[in-house]
């Protein structure tokens, strides 16, 4: 999927419970995108389990629009350190489950087999193999040059280690190895309680406070210019053009001679999806 819509992956790292992720969206599809991806993982997930249950929550994610290379330093370190701040591990190295090391970070290419399951093997979208490269961030390598990996990697570690901390000062850290909890049966539902009423921002800025300003002053444009275009639309008016960035009204639930041309862009994101696979890990 990550090939067909041309997303540059940068950071992952999935828990028993959500899925964080660092991605450039090259082409301006990312809905599209996490709408087939998460619908294969999800049938596939439900076809290795015989689960007839849902797989992602109906709430919408959290995707947040990286806005400087300070935002994207803070948002890899945040999705690397996340086990830790968990208290699953002390390194994010010792996940058992699906992670990016900081070194991976643009010099690892993952190759994975076809899951036996669900995908159709003479089906010639799903190839025996496939590969995915993990990139440096287009902003890192524009704000650092040859020095990218080392500020990426100084930032990661100091991520890690600050959520080592803050795991060890809330006594959060298991009683147990990250093995072990990963056999603990999916069925089994996790009983701490989540945030309700939290904010779910749109942008991030790494506390870069001139970027701040141009993302406020840039967000605050889009919704004019979308509220002007969808006032025109219901009063009648043909090739109404949307403000790059909006999707549904533009891209999915329009004919194309009812609405005008809409730009697309690439933009660094940091993204998380939930599930409901809340297991006590």
């Amino acid at each position: 999927m990550a090939a067909k819509f041309g997303m540059e992956l940068h950071a992952a790292q999935m828990l028993s419970t959500h899925l964080h992720e660092v991605l450039t969206d090259v082409r301006g599809v990312l809905p599209a995108f996490k709408r087939d991806r998460n619908r294969l993982v999800a049938n596939a997930l439900k076809a290795h389990r015989g689960w007839p249950e849902e797989v992602f929550q109906r709430a919408s994610d959290s995707c947040v629009e990286l806005n400087s290379a300070e935002a994207v330093l803070k948002e890899i370190g945040y999705t690397l350190a996340n086990v830790v701040e968990a208290g699953l591990v002390e390194d994010p190295d010792d996940w058992p489950g699906v992670t990016v090391s900081v070194n991976d970070i643009g010099q690892r290419v993952i190759e994975v087999e076809r899951p036996s399951v669900y995908f159709d093997p003479d089906n010639p979208n799903w190839p025996e193999r496939v590969t995915i490269p993990i990139t440096m961030p287009p902003a890192l390598i524009e704000a650092f040059g040859a020095r990218a990996k080392e500020v990426l990697v100084s930032s990661v570690r100091e991520a890690i280690a600050s959520a080592r901390a803050a795991a060890r000062s809330a006594g959060r850290f298991v009683k147990t190895s990250a093995a072990k909890l990963c056999r603990i049966p999916f069925t089994r539902r996790a009983n701490s309680p989540s945030p309700i009423g939290a904010r779910n921002p749109t942008f991030a800025t790494g506390g870069n406070a001139e970027a701040a300003k141009r993302a406020r002053a840039e967000r605050k444009q889009f919704h004019e210019l979308y509220r002007r275009a969808l006032d025109a639309l219901k009063k009648g008016i043909a090739g109404v053009s949307f403000p790059p960035g909006t999707w549904r009204w533009a891209r999915e639930l329009l004919p194309a001679w009812l609405v005008g041309a809409t730009a697309i862009g690439s933009e660094a994101l940091g993204c998380q999806e939930k599930d409901n696979l809340t297991s006590a890990a």
